[in-house]
């Protein structure tokens, strides 16, 4: 039902989420240190999304206009089940924030969502390649997931 592409699109997307909703807290906090913080997660949003953008461009293209037709509008639905949607993030106040810890659980958070929505798609998907792809994707959520948890030591 959806390709490897439409999971890069949905990827693409969670990310720019991400880093709009961070950037958007910045104004929204007062201590320097939590924009700084604010500003490299939503830094590392965009990092994610641009190599996301790398890994959909290196797929090559559909066979045919059908399997094309077919493919925009499975990414069409999965585009529209993700929005503008920032998953935890957007029940975040975060002018009520005033602990760089605390706004680091807040983005493990975000961040864990985000995996447990590529776990749902998984369920939905069959083949084999498309699987190893969000497997791939999930797997660089669990590396910054690492990254935030290594600032709270």
């Amino acid at each position: 039902m959806f390709t490897v592409r439409d999971i890069y699109d949905l990827a693409i997307r969670i990310e720019e989420n991400g880093e709009r909703f961070y950037r958007q807290a910045m104004g929204e906090v007062s201590s320097p240190r939590l924009k700084k913080l604010l500003e490299w997660n939503a830094d590392e949003e965009a990092e994610h999304r641009e190599f996301f953008k790398e890994k959909k461009n290196a797929i090559r293209d559909p066979k045919d206009a059908e399997d094309e037709l077919a493919e925009q509008m499975s990414g069409f639905v999965l585009r529209d089940a993700v929005s503008d949607h920032a998953f935890s993030l957007e029940e975040v106040d975060f002018s009520k924030i005033f602990d760089e810890k605390e706004l680091i659980r807040k983005a493990i958070g975000f961040e864990q969502d985000s995996i447990t929505f590529y776990e749902l798609i998984a369920s939905f998907i069959s083949d084999p390649a498309t699987l190893e792809e969000i497997e791939n994707i999930k797997e660089e959520e669990r590396k910054h997931v690492t990254l935030l948890q290594d600032l709270l030591q």
